[in-house]
């Protein structure tokens, strides 16, 4: 009987060790959140752009000022956008589909679809490189 009742009680504490474990560690789907990648875009003239990516929303900078801000969700490896606000000739609302590439410290964004010209210029090609998030 104290036999059982050792290896239950084992097993419970390993149980119990196992989920407090599980439950701490940082489990995520999205290898792009917190993070902040700049490159160097042609539109409407060459400039140097950041995306930086928060949960659920990529902010372009350019120099220190937001200059447009989409929501995204990632899906088997693509990203899909849509245009929240600002002053880039993408409509607000227009939606873009991108198959996306993290190599090494390099994020790459291939099209699939993309109703903004203006967008498809900024981001098809384009080798971003990672950079530390500024808060």
């Amino acid at each position: 009987m104290k036999t059982n009742l050792f290896f239950f009680k084992t097993l419970l504490l390993m149980l119990l060790m196992w989920n407090l474990i599980s439950c701490n560690s940082p489990k995520t789907d999205n290898p792009l959140l917190d993070s902040q990648w700049s490159g160097v875009t042609k539109v409407p003239q060459e400039a140097e752009i950041v995306l930086k990516f928060s949960k659920d929303k990529i902010d372009v900078l350019l120099g220190n000022k937001v200059i447009e801000t989409m929501s995204y969700t990632l899906s088997n490896g693509d990203i899909n956008m849509e245009k929240s606000s600002g002053g880039t000739p993408c409509s607000t609302g227009s939606k873009g589909k991108y198959k996306y590439e993290i190599i090494g410290e390099n994020l790459v964004m291939t099209l699939i679809s993309d109703e903004c010209t203006a967008r498809i210029q900024s981001l098809q090609g384009i080798v971003f490189k990672k950079t530390e998030v500024k808060k």
